[in-house]
Formats: structure tokens, sequence, C-alpha cells
């Protein structure tokens, strides 16, 4: 593949659509007919583009996607752009041509060309073919071979299910039966600290409810009591732990761990060693709960992401004792009993949130209250809830807005210092016509609405270094 198409690449990984058709475009490579890969990246992307459009319009994306994939294999004989090539003419609506594509596709991978990158995908292209042609339980047994090949590989199970899930959508076929084939659960846990570090009972109770509800990926804190143990019980049967807390790491401990006992310490040490990503809201020097509720949000939106991009499922996963539902009156909690105390009122100040909003539109909603900061205006005030709707109404007011969303949390109901200035950055990194979150802020959003669309966009540096940053769309694929 050429030097300057790995850039292109990225931004579509990263779900960047337009970002990296435009990207192609300015490349010059869409002229391109001579090399097999740059010809499957211009199918990839008009792809790409097409699942983002409606009516007529995705019709010839998808076409011109098909030819592009078309003209690879015709190049160079592969089952990857034949397949492609299949799917997106039924995308079309080219069904002759399809059963023509597909075809060819089980007839090159009998003679053992193009057999894909893995023995997974060898099994998954075979799949989706045998489900174009209609024959679902030739596509249901090779699907489960090509799981068995690589029963982790959940990027590459996701990429197969997407795609057969559309087959069957776009003929108003069933596709319940793909459940089977999905990753496991994600959960954003929450949990009572009274157990003690010792109390197997509770310990088991957590460890075979997860087990029953499948869960695989845990977003959460990792106070003591019943968080290290869905934690411990998560990564004991091989899932994934995602560590969010409020506060840094040496303060969390402090308050939420040491007086607990020791034992929860090295247990936590012990988490945090074998924990897949950490994240931490906010670098203040003391616990708050604003801070807490915040650090819940961002883990049930990233829990919501998670198993979107897998095409799996979520949902909460609480332990109480049976007295109060910290997630909320509806979410069913595993009731286990308490068996050891904690302080009552334990002194964690209230601390404040602060959702804001800015957008350098002169055209501003008079959903939320809005001050003018340089060249933009900014609502220090807002809700997570409040951000699509604002977003909705200032683009339909002004369509080149830029927007953007920030969440900052503090110790009393002031705004941290430096936040207009990071909002004004934030504005200035947004395309016309467009909206921008910092990840904190992108996950409360994506809790709030999971429909929503996010793409990741990198990383925007600052004064107290990069933050991840994320574009923001109405809805989702």
């Amino acid at each position: 593949m050429r030097e300057d198409s790995f850039p292109i690449l990225k931004l579509a990984r990263a779900g960047a659509a337009q970002k990296a058709w435009d990207a192609f475009l300015a490349a010059g490579l869409q002229t391109a007919d001579d090399d097999p890969t740059i010809l499957n990246l211009k199918g990839r992307l008009l792809k790409d583009l097409a699942r983002k459009t409606k009516g007529d319009a995705a019709a010839r994306l998808f076409l011109q996607s098909a030819k592009a994939y078309a003209d690879s294999a015709a190049l160079k004989p592969d089952s990857y752009p034949l397949i492609n090539a299949a799917t997106m003419s039924f995308f079309a609506g080219q069904s002759d041509h399809m059963a023509l594509l597909a075809s060819q596709v089980l007839a090159l991978l009998e003679t053992g060309v193009g057999r894909g990158e893995t023995a997974y995908w060898h099994d998954a292209t075979k799949a989706e073919a045998h489900l174009l042609l209609g024959d679902r339980d030739k596509a249901e047994t090779m699907l489960g071979d090509g799981l068995r090949h690589a029963p982790n590989a959940w990027e590459d199970h996701a990429t197969t299910l997407r795609q057969l899930r559309n087959i069957l959508r776009r003929r108003g076929e069933n596709d319940n039966w793909l459940a089977t084939f999905a990753p496991p659960k994600s959960i954003y846990f929450s949990g009572l600290m009274g157990l003690a570090p010792d109390d197997h009972l509770a310990a088991d109770s957590i460890a075979n409810s997860l087990s029953k509800i499948g869960a695989g990926f845990a977003y959460g804190a990792l106070a003591a009591g019943a968080d290290i143990m869905i934690a411990e019980a998560i990564l004991n049967a091989g899932g994934e732990l995602h560590i969010v807390i409020p506060t840094i790491p040496s303060v969390f401990k402090a308050q939420s761990v040491a007086p607990y006992g020791d034992a929860w310490l090295d247990r936590f040490d012990s988490l945090w060693e074998q924990a897949s990503s950490v994240e931490t809201i906010d670098s203040g020097k003391q616990l708050s709960h604003a801070a807490i509720i915040v650090a819940a949000q961002v883990a049930k939106g990233r829990a919501i992401d998670n198993a979107q991009r897998l095409e799996s499922t979520y949902m909460p996963f609480e332990v109480s004792d049976g007295s109060l539902s910290r997630v909320s009156p509806s979410t069913p909690a595993l009731v286990v009993a308490r068996s050891a105390k904690t302080a009552a009122g334990d002194g964690i100040p209230p601390g404040s949130c602060h959702f804001s909003i800015a957008t350098d539109s002169r055209v501003v909603s008079d959903a939320v209250q809005w001050e003018r900061v340089g060249d933009c205006y900014i609502s220090r005030s807002a809700q997570a809830a409040d951000a699509i709707p604002s977003m909705k109404a200032l683009l339909s007011a002004a369509p080149d807005a830029r927007i953007a969303f920030d969440v900052t949390v503090s110790d009393d109901d002031s705004a941290p210092q430096g936040i207009a200035d990071n909002l004004t950055r934030l504005v200035q990194s947004a395309s016309n016509g467009s909206a921008v979150a910092t990840a904190s802020a992108a996950m409360m959003i994506k809790a709030q609405d999971p429909d929503i669309r996010l793409e990741p966009l990198g990383e925007l540096p600052g004064s107290s270094g990069a933050s991840g940053i994320y574009a923001i769309g109405p809805t989702s694929d």
C-alpha cells in the first residue's frame, strides 16, 4: 500500500468517514486504477460513506464501492475484494450481479486462492457468501467454524456480525440468531463497600451472576468491597477490566480503599496492573460526590460504546444490600448481605460538575444560558442531556457553527480556571457545521443518548497534557 494511504486508513478505522474520503481525494488517489490496495481502500471509504447516507445517494455510493472492489479483484484475484464487491452490489440493489460474485467467491476459496489473512477470515468470508446466496444454515456453520479459530478476535467478529446483520435487515429477515455469536456483554458496575475481604459467599455470588449474564468487559471504579470483587471475577473469567476512577489514584486509594484494610489495598494494586485501561476523571486532590457521579456516567458511556463497536450488548451490574439502589430504582441489583461496617457520612464533599457547551455561532439557542468569552459563547451550567438538543438547535440556526462539549469537576460551585481557554481551543478544532467533545464529555453524552455517533479524532494538546477528543453525530449508523 502506498505510504500516503496509511493516514487515510487510520481515519477510516477511527470512524471518521468523511474526513478519510476528503483526505483520499486530496491525495489524488481517486484516479488510481492499477493498485489493488488503493482500490480496496477506495471501496472501503465509499462503503463507509454509503452507510451514513440514505436512499438513492446511498445506492450510488454502494455501487461505486462495488466497482472499486471488483476492479481490485480483477487485478489480483482475492476473496476479500470479491466478497465486498458482492455485498456492496447487494446493497446497491444489484441482486443478480451479487449472486454471480458470491458464487465466484466460494469457487475461488475452493481452489485455495485468496484464502484471507487468517483461518477466521477464510470461514467468515464463506459465511457471508452463503448468506448472500440465501443459505443461512451453511452461513451459520461457517461462522461458528471461524469463531473457533479465533475466539477472542472481538473486532474481527464485530466486522463480520455487522455485515451479516445488515444483509439480513435489508432482506427483512430475523437476525436474532446472530446473538449466539456476539462477543460477551459490556457492563458498567457499582456496588456497596460494606463487604469483608474474606466474604467468599459474596464473591462467589458476584462471580456466578457475571457468568450467567455473559459479562466479558467491565467498566467502573475500584473501591473496597463489591467493586474489587467484581473486577476480580471479570479477570478470573478471562474478561477485560477498564477502570474509571473519579480522582487521581493516590487520593482514591486513600479515601476509598485504605480505610477498609491492607488486604483491599493489595488487591487494588494487583487489579490496577492487570487492567486493560485506566481513566481518571478529576486531577484534583480530593474526592467529591460530583466526581463520583461523573465517573459513573463515563463508565456507562464507555460500556455502551464498547458494546456497540463490538456488535454486542451492555447492561448495568450493581451489588446492593437491598436497602438502596445506587444506579436507579428500576435497575436490578444483586443483593448480598453486608459483612463489614463502613463509615457513615464518609466526609466526601459534594463538589460540583460543570458540563459546558461552547460555540462560535452568534445565533445561540435559548435552551441554556450563554456568556460571551472572546469569540465564543459558552454555557458552563448545562447538562449532558442538553448536548444533542442544543447541538441540533445550533446547527439548525447556523449550519456552519462549530460546537464543543467539555466536563470538569470542582471543589465548589465555581468553574475551574482555564475552562474557557479549553473550550475555545476545542471549538477551534472542530470543522464548520460539526461538534466535538472531550473524551469524558463524549462518554457522558453517550450514557444519556446511546444512539449518538462518536468518532475518535485523536488528541488535542494542552497545558496539562493531551486529551482525547471525539466528533459527535446526532445518530448512530
